[in-house]
This record gives structure tokens, sequence and C-alpha cells, in this order.
């Protein structure tokens, strides 16, 4: 993983201070994408209940052009 590496060799040489901002921003983001995935999960069971039509899952891929 060279990125991660860059990242990390980056993170050692910023200031405690600016180094805690990055930290603060990075625990932010993953917060905010756990909320996306709760929100999307909660709109897909909505989804479900209300009783429309499914797709298999096989078909939907074949249909969007994963398994050709």
């Amino acid at each position: 993983m060279p990125a991660a590496t860059d990242a990390i060799t980056k993170l050692q040489n910023l200031s405690e201070e600016r180094a805690g901002k990055v930290f603060s921003l990075i625990e932010d983001l993953a917060e905010l994408e756990e909320l996306e995935k709760a929100a999307d999960l909660k709109a897909a069971r909505e989804a479900l209940a209300e009783g429309g039509p499914t797709v298999p899952y096989e078909q939907l891929r074949r249909e969007i052009g994963l398994d050709r």
C-alpha cells in the first residue's frame, strides 16, 4: 500500500495541532459514512415494506452489465 505509507509519512511530519485536525476530520468523515449507510438501509427497508416488485440479484447484475 504505497498510498497509505505516503499518507502516514505526511501525517508524521505534521505538527501535533495540525495532525489532530486531520484525525478529527477523518473521524468526522467516518461518522458521516456510517450515518449515510444507516439512512440507505432505512430507505431500503422502507422500499421493501411497500411490497413492490423485486428483482433477483443475479438478474440485476445481468441487466446492468456486471455479468457478461
